[in-house]
Parts: C-alpha cells; structure tokens; sequence
C-alpha cells in the first residue's frame, strides 16, 4: 500500500481537528450519558427494540423466531455489561 505524505495544510487540519474532538469528545460522552440516565424503562425498551429488531433474520414470521432472536441479543449486551 502506498501512502500519500500530507502537505503542511493537511496536518494542520488534521491536528486542529483532533484537538477539537479532545475538547469535544469528553462534553458529547458526559451528555450521552446524561441523557442515557433520565430514559424511562418503556423509552429505553422502545429503543433497543429499533436498534436491535434489523437484526431478527428475514423470513421470521408470526413462529416466535424472530422474539427469540431478539432476545439472545439481549441476553448477550446483558453479559457483556
């Protein structure tokens, strides 16, 4: 692989744009958190479910299956915790 070396402009944006996210970075997580903290149960459950239901295999029907998919999805962020 080769690589392209940076001119002085391209590193000078480069370390401006890190230094800004070292600023940033902190104050978004301490929010996201924040934020995380006031969910009610029913508002995170109702989330988990649209981020995690594109996850249930396609064809899952009416049987449970996709449930249980859910569900083992779960289980393990739970153990992961």
């Amino acid at each position: 692989m080769s690589s392209v070396p940076f001119d002085a402009e391209a590193r000078a944006q480069t370390a401006e744009w890190l230094n800004a996210w070292t600023r940033i970075g902190p104050l978004l997580e301490a929010r996201r958190v924040s934020e995380l903290r006031q969910l009610t149960e029913a508002e995170s459950a109702r989330i988990a479910v649209e981020l995690l239901w594109p996850m249930v295999p396609a064809g899952s029907g009416d049987d449970g299956e996709g449930l249980r998919t859910l569900h083992d999805v779960l289980r393990r962020l739970a153990e992961r915790a």
